[in-house]
């Protein structure tokens, strides 16, 4: 399937800022199941970009303003090719799980980090034992996990904040998919299958629910699922949001332990005053033998029209939907 996806950033400040740095990690990953056709990364006012591939294998560009200003618009553009995506289909049994060697090299991937914090004897662990109760291979083992977050949690906007523990998450039973994605994530590790957060794309006017109709472009947000480590075979994604496995319409921007290794954004800024983002992620079919949309750089010619985004303070992080 092949995507074309405009995202818009626009920073807007209450008083004129004397300074502001910001990383950005919108850039699909160039991998055997995506092939990125083209992509560049524009601002209003006109800034140098440099992009540097961090631990994890993201591409993040990094750029800043060192003259006073009032606001700051970017607009990353990119042409992406994507391929189905393998799903095991010989049973992965489950003690495998307990081999040195695996365990070893998806070490990361079992530890606790900063927003997947493991609770030992825990609702969390409790909750993960349970779901996985009877089940001889690792990837039934998955699934049940990915079926139980469905259970725990109904997707809900503006009811989490980055800092929300897996038991807070647990209790209050709402959340969105970067909500999902760690909880799931959590559970995983907590019964010794290692787990890892992937922010990226999704091509789907409902992202709880990947088997209705898609228009030819919509507009959306950033999206998070999970992908699963089996042993002898590799990384299985899925999506704990819709309950599927995460399929062409995914595009993944990169990988890490959870959502502070992957923000779509994180910047800092000099002044008193405050920051408001408005930010939206356009995304559309190209259908072969019809001219594509053509999408504008930044600026008034074409505003953003964005919903509302959270207030950003010194240190801005955007919240996935």
């Amino acid at each position: 399937m092949r995507l074309g996806i405009a995202y818009r950033m626009h920073f807007r400040y209450s008083e004129a800022v004397t300074e502001s740095q910001n990383e950005v990690r919108v850039r699909p990953l160039h991998d055997e199941h995506q092939q990125v056709l083209s992509y560049k990364l524009t601002s209003r006012p006109e800034l140098q970009v440099l992009p540097v591939a961090d631990y994890w294998g993201t591409t993040v560009e990094y750029l800043g303003i060192r003259t006073p200003h009032n606001d700051l618009e970017l607009l990353a553009e990119a042409t992406v090719e994507t391929r189905p995506r393998p799903e095991p289909d010989d049973a992965v049994a489950a003690a495998m799980l307990a081999d040195t060697d695996f365990r070893t090299t998806h070490l990361e991937f079992l530890a606790p980090s900063q927003h997947v914090q493991l609770d030992s004897g825990g609702a969390v662990e409790e909750r993960a034992v349970s779901a996985v109760e009877g089940a001889s291979a690792v990837q039934d083992m998955v699934q049940a996990v990915v079926a139980d977050v469905r259970g725990a949690l109904d997707y809900r906007q503006g009811v989490t904040d980055i800092g929300i523990t897996l038991t807070e998450l647990l209790e209050q039973g709402a959340g969105v998919c970067q909500d999902f994605a760690h909880l799931a994530t959590g559970m995983l590790r907590s019964v010794g299958i290692p787990a890892r957060y992937v922010s990226g794309y999704l091509f789907a006017a409902d992202e709880t629910a990947l088997d209705t109709e898609t228009a030819d472009e919509v507009s959306v947000q950033t999206h998070a699922w999970i992908e699963a480590a089996l042993p002898g075979w590799g990384w299985w994604a899925l999506d704990p949001t819709n309950g599927g496995t995460a399929g062409e319409r995914h595009v993944v921007i990169g990988r890490g332990r959870d959502y502070g290794d992957v923000p779509p954004v994180r910047g800092a800024f000099t002044g008193s005053g405050t920051v408001e983002v408005d930010a939206e992620v356009v995304i559309g079919r190209h259908v072969e033998g019809q001219a594509s949309t053509p999408v504008t750089g930044p600026g008034p010619s074409r505003p953003a029209a964005a919903p509302p985004a959270p207030s950003w303070r010194h240190q801005q992080s955007q919240q996935q939907q």
